[in-house]
């Protein structure tokens, strides 16, 4: 036993010896990637004119990830791109695959800063070989080649290849060497395929379009036909470069590739070459376990060639490699798994990039595109996308007689526009009297001629840099044709030799001009301006200070510029009566065009994509389930809650719904690279309608999609008002909810859950609900599509369990059972038995929500929020956090996030709030306060590294959502810190985790976090200030800082789902907190009056005996004498709640909260009647409208 131990140790250290030295074997620095990184990116802002990273919330914070990037349309500068989004967006590094033949000179030495791995291809050494070559059977035997004049013995090895030459703007095809038979004869591996390769190889002219002999009867080539010339390429061993790479993935690290091979300018992906499966499988076969996953990732340029143009960099959804190909593969099953993971990778590109045959229906595809999204400002991710879809859908449907017959009419439509040499946008223009336009034109001249004066001196200095880089990079791309059999124009590596150029021949332009500029100086001060005291080396620093300062303010003012100047054709040609009369019969055919493709595409487009919705532009495509993903489904933030962790998720590196990181520059509306637009925003230099300062909130692009909301299109309808459409539509609502009614009343039931014979007889006519309940027919909520599905399926599911486990089934776990409506869960206000002021809003509120504070009033509330057991608020004092809390950095929400899979009891709501921390300050660092909700306890000195204990000791322990509250749990009064970090690292936890009971009877948590939405940000202030305005004479006022029993304290928390529906608000509540929640409201007192719960309140509070409902006392003055007020068991007065445990243990047993009432759509008049009804006695004003769920524990009922 002792020798085998001993010789699987030595074993082991050996295996990590050998894995460190490879490893090594190309290393990167972090320091020297950052710097190298963060200087070269000032080329990529200059170059282009934005980059707009998409989807980089679905790159994992941790673990190996190999990233597949395609098309890789320009050669070195797609690798900056890529490391350069990753950087900022996701904060990870990644080392890319360059080719051997690239690391030589600049690029080789950036390269081994950014840990690139060289590698060689067989292309790179493929070298012309003597002789021809043909098949002398393609029938019979097609994977055997024979020679003219070749010696295969000497210039061919086994495991090499043969490239056949490209022709025709078609690339060659490329086969593996087998066997060598003989100086003049090899056998191939496969049998060459495509056409274009059968042709060269038998020259016979019956080949069809697939590269299938179409007469097999006769056999051999051509007669006479000699062969093909060929190149021939050595068998290249990267034994050494796979398992560098294995070693990198599976420490942690990130790979990318482009595994289409080399760079290309085709408007199609290439086939991806078989390194990328290896790299993925091999990594796998030596540690199943390292959790690799994998990223497509779409590189989407506008133009990649030109100068200043734009590009969308798209992270698909990470996928892992299925068990049963990783057992393919280490089964003798390579070939097979390869090619199915090559399969996958394929698709995962597909949904990320845009694909088309040739670069003409790509055109048309754009003009489509233009054509469809009519007057609506879309931004470049949604063009991307856009472009994707119709591309998709015309490769489906290219042969439907609807789609030729557009393609055609728009592919006219384009030529006449190029005729006249306008834009499609700029048709515009056609409407405009002629006063207005010759106003415009002259007014535009001017913008230019002012513009130009500071553009012109940057021009000038730098015209040298931008000839030598046009001359020299036209010159690299015929180069680059020349040797390739994949590109088209060579227009892949003019931007990287554009860049190249620039970088060496422009500091010696610039030191030039500082040399001339010195000269002149020293030879006549500069014609006498620059005085004597002035240094030479002064003159000649300042003038590299000044020299590049004038050419970058000459390239942000001349691109503002170029806009205008490329918009004044169409005005002169409004002017010229020879063209105006064209340009104003091409807009009206533009308008007809406009109603062809909308129809059509409305038309075929729920055949393509099954979430195709007329009244949106797009939904998120990239795909998010099935076997490219290893994430479980997740429901749109406008309905439900991101919030919420699942107790089992699987991966907690998973991306947690549709979401963007609005911390990072791709959350913003104007990535940094966008072209100077705070001087195109202003009106004297706006050409066009300039791109908006800040986030789109989700009411104002209702459409779905990104993460970030779609963009509508207006339908078309005969309906030419707003008021005439909201009189159609509130009859069809009320019509629709008549029908129901109906409906519910012969099935038995009424709206409010009673049967049809319970207060009434059979047959007899209803009762209408009071006014507060039965909303006014316009305001009724009708559920959307998407929720009536939801909820068929749910009741479909209920239904199965029903008939398998009994009726029971539909109760949640102990014992509590779902409401099946608003009325249902809590009490609702009567104005019959409340009096009327329960069914109006306060008269005295003076503070009002900002007039573009626009929430959707449509949908149905109730219902449609997502279940949790625990609620936990950890401490932050802060009011704003970035889009996700669990991306807090170093912070307690982090760890949590890392820790859901310990919970045991269930889901867990994850919020960040404005409590005060011990420290006073939002250092992370810090131990915190953690509050857990329903328990009501407060556990001091959390840090990150103490979370297990806080999860294990305390949340597990305490009680959920659907605890009875007649059977309390305990949670310990302190635990050791259990610390997953040695003592000595940074954020080691404190030694004892301590709990407390909250002073308060309720809580009031508001949504600020203004980083997901303007509108929580700005209505939670507001409604806080509203809030004390009601609290503060009843004296339950709770400041953060005051820790004064039996009040209500107000928190500012984290995004809990549905911004549309701002603001929200959650209530919890102890058990009959301020002793009137039991008060019998309908009947009448001593005096025979009702009772007022409100007044009752009050004369506790002030000691009187009994109030009666029309406000006078019927007490004594003697008893009007301040007394303490101990509305409940939790109040001032309350008994200590630490007791001992059977095991001796002190622990805290409290009820926690009785109930939470989840509100939303909360304006600041609402809250006189919240705290009057809501806070002191559980009982909901506006059901109907403003409930989205909770749960009473006193009543075991729950919404979920």
């Amino acid at each position: 036993m002792a020798d085998s131990t001993g010789n699987g140790k030595q074993v082991s250290e050996i295996s990590d010896e050998a894995k460190k030295a490879a490893k090594e074997l190309y290393p990167m620095s972090n320091w020297k990637y950052d710097a190298f990184l963060h200087t070269f990116s000032i080329l990529v802002d200059l170059f282009f004119r934005e980059v707009h990273p998409r989807g980089a919330w679905r790159v994992p914070k941790t673990g190996p990830i190999l990233f597949v990037a395609a098309p890789h349309a320009n050669q070195f500068v797609d690798g900056l791109v890529l490391q350069r989004s990753l950087k900022n967006e996701a904060d990870r590094r990644v080392s890319l695959l360059i080719a051997q033949k690239s690391v030589h000179g600049f690029i080789g030495w950036g390269s081994r800063l950014m840990g690139s791995v060289p590698v060689g291809r067989a292309q790179d050494k493929a070298k012309p070989a003597k002789g021809l070559i043909y098949l002398p059977d393609p029938v019979n035997d097609p994977t055997l080649i024979r020679g003219v004049g070749t010696d295969f013995e000497k210039d061919a090895e086994v495991g090499g290849m043969l490239f056949l030459p490209s022709a025709k703007g078609q690339s060659g095809t490329s086969v593996d060497i087998a066997k060598i038979l003989g100086p003049e004869e090899i056998r191939i591996k496969r049998a060459p395929q495509g056409k274009l390769a059968m042709v060269q190889l038998t020259g016979r002219d019956d080949i069809d379009g697939e590269g299938k002999i179409m007469n097999p009867q006769r056999r051999g080539p051509r007669d006479g036909y000699e062969g093909t010339k060929y190149k021939i390429a050595p068998h290249i061993d990267q034994s050494e470069v796979y398992q560098a790479i294995f070693d990198r993935l599976q420490n942690g690290g990130c790979v990318g590739i482009f595994p289409e091979g080399g760079s290309h300018d085709r408007t199609e992906l290439l086939p991806l070459k078989a390194g990328v499966a290896i790299m993925a499988l091999g990594t796998l076969a030596q540690d199943p376990n390292c959790g690799l996953k994998i990223v497509p990732v779409g590189m989407n340029y506008f133009h990649a060639h030109k100068f200043r143009s734009r590009a969308v960099v798209e992270f698909g959804a990470p996928f892992e490699v299925p068990r049963e190909l990783l057992d393919m593969y280490m089964n003798n099953q390579r070939r097979d798994a390869i090619g199915q993971l090559l399969d996958m990778c394929w698709q995962s590109l597909s949904a990320v990039t845009v694909s088309t045959a040739d670069y003409d229906t790509l055109m048309l595809i754009q003009a489509c595109r233009r054509l469809y999204v009519t007057g609506k400002k879309v931004p470049l991710p949604t063009v991307v996308e856009l472009n994707r879809r119709l591309a998709v859908g015309f490769s489906k449907l290219k042969d439907d007689p609807r789609i030729i017959k557009v393609m055609e009419d728009v592919r006219k439509y384009d030529k006449q526009l190029r005729y006249l040499n306008v834009r499609d946008h700029q048709l515009a223009v056609a409407r405009l009297s002629v006063p207005t336009v010759i106003f415009t034109l002259l007014y535009r001249v001017a913008k230019i001629l002012i513009l130009s004066i500071g553009v012109v001196p940057g021009l000038i200095l730098f015209t040298p840099v931008f000839i030598t880089t046009k001359v020299i990079s036209l010159r690299k791309a015929r180069e680059a044709l020349a040797g390739s059999a994949v590109k088209i124009q060579g227009r892949d590596v003019m931007a990287t030799w554009k860049l190249l150029v620039a970088m060496a021949f422009a500091p010696i332009v610039y030191n030039f001009y500082c040399v001339l500029l010195a000269y002149m100086v020293h030879t006549n001060r500069l014609y006498g301006y620059v005085p004597q005291w002035v240094s030479i080396w002064m003159i000649f620093i300042a003038g590299w200070i000044v020299f590049p300062a004038i050419t970058y303010a000459s390239l942000r003012f001349g691109e503002v510029g170029m806009d205008i100047l490329k918009s004044l054709r169409p005005l002169v040609l409004c002017i010229n009566p020879a063209s105006s009369y064209s340009l104003q019969k091409l807009r009206e055919r533009r308008a007809v065009l406009v109603e062809e493709v909308v129809e059509v595409i409305n038309q075929l487009g729920p055949e393509i994509h099954s979430d195709f919705e007329r009244t949106r532009l797009i939904t998120d495509p990239s795909p998010t389930g099935g076997m490219l993903s290893t994430g479980s489904e997740h429901e749109d933030a406008d309905g439900y809650d991101e919030g919420i962790r699942a107790a089992n998720a699987e991966s907690p590196e998973s991306p947690r719904g549709l979401r963007r990181r609005e911390t990072t520059q791709s959350s913003r509306a104007l990535p940094r690279t966008e072209s100077f637009s705070n001087i195109g925003a202003i009106g004297m230099f706006a050409s066009r309608p300039p791109s908006r300062s800040r986030s789109r909130s989700r009411q104002n692009s209702s459409g779905g999609g990104f993460g970030m909301g779609g963009f509508p299109i207006s339908g078309f309808t005969s309906l030419d008002s707003r008021e005439g459409f909201n009189e159609a539509n509130n009859k069809i609502r009320e019509a629709m909810y008549e029908r129901g009614q109906m409906r519910r009343r012969k099935s038995g039931f009424s709206t409010d859950g009673s049967t049809a014979g319970e207060g009434s007889e059979e047959g007899a006519p209803q009762p209408r609900r009071p006014s507060r309940q039965a909303e006014p027919a316009q305001t009724r909520r009708q559920r959307p599509l998407k929720q009536k599905m939801a909820l068929s399926f749910k009741s479909l599911v209920s239904s199965a369990q029903k008939l398998v486990l009994g009726d029971n089934t539909g109760s949640s776990q102990n014992g509590s059972a779902t409401s099946s409506g608003p009325e249902g869960l809590f009490p609702a206000t009567s104005p019959a038995v409340d009096g009327d002021d329960c069914d109006h809003d306060c008269g005295s509120c003076s503070i009002k929500y900002p007039r573009d504070f626009k929430i959707d009033e449509a949908d149905e509330l109730y219902g449609h929020v997502k279940g949790w057991s625990t609620h936990v608020l950890v401490a932050t004092s802060k009011s704003d956090w970035v889009r996700d809390v669990a991306d807090e950095k170093g912070s307690v929400m982090e760890a949590l996030d890392r820790e859901v899979g310990r919970l045991r009891n269930g889901r867990m709501m994850l919020s960040a709030s404005n409590m005060p921390t011990p420290h006073g300050t939002s250092d992370y660092s810090e131990p915190t306060t953690v509050l857990l909700l329903p328990a009501f306890a407060l556990v001091h000195g959390v840090s990150p590294a103490s979370v297990p204990s806080l999860v294990d000791s305390f949340i597990n322990r305490g009680p959920t959502s659907t605890t009875p509250l007649a059977a309390p749990l305990s949670i310990p009064r302190s635990v050791p810190a259990l610390s997953t970090q040695p003592p000595s690292s940074a954020g080691a936890s404190s030694d004892v985790l301590t709990a407390t009971p909250s002073p308060h009877n309720v809580l009031i948590l508001l949504c600020s976090q203004k980083t997901r939405d303007a509108r929580c940000g700005q209505s939670a202030p507001l409604l806080k200030r509203e809030l004390e305005r009601h609290l503060r004479p009843l004296g339950l006022y709770r400041d953060a800082d005051d820790s004064r029993p039996g009040g209500v304290g107000i928190y500012f928390i984290s995004h809990v789902g549905g911004h549309k529906y701002s603001a929200n608000m959650m209530v919890y509540r102890r058990p009959n907190a301020y002793g009137v929640d039991d008060v019998d409201r309908a009947g009448p007192d001593a005096a025979g009056f009702k009772i007022d719960p409100l007044a009752r309140f009050k004369a506790q509070k002030e000691g009187e005996t009994a109030v009666e409902s029309n406000g006078h006392a019927a007490a004594t003055a003697s008893e009007k004498q301040q007394q303490p007020l101990t509305p409940s068991p939790q109040g001032e007065e309350a008994p200590d709640q630490t007791a001992a445990s059977a095991s001796g243990e002190e622990v805290i047993t409290d009820d926690g909260a009785s109930q939470c009432i989840w509100l939303a759509r909360i304006k600041p008049e609402d809250c006189e009647n919240i705290v009057r009804y809501t806070v002191l006695q559980g009982r909901v004003v506006k059901p109907g409208s403003q409930l989205r769920g909770g749960f009473d524990r006193g009543r075991s009922l729950v919404s979920w």
